[in-house]
């Protein structure tokens, strides 16, 4: 299964930058659209591991629940 890089608009909205096959790929590109694009919102740039674009972004976009009450305390 492929990783898919997104961007997130500040209405939430998500647009594919690329697709990776491997996550070394993908890590290493998200850090540097993080570092030069924005290093004041680092939740700009979000990374899914996915079958599909489609299923990507559905796991991007929905809310998670905590798993532990630190978690749960700290949002």
């Amino acid at each position: 299964m492929p990783y898919f890089v997104f961007r997130i608009s500040a209405n939430r909205e998500l647009s594919l930058v690329k697709t990776c096959e491997k996550f070394k790929e993908a890590k290493d590109l998200c850090r540097e659209l993080r570092a030069s694009e924005s290093p004041d919102n680092p939740n700009g740039i979000r990374m899914a591991f996915a079958e599909t674009e489609v299923k990507a972004k559905n796991l991007l976009a929905e809310r998670r629940q905590p798993s532990s009450p630190l978690e749960e305390w700290e949002a």
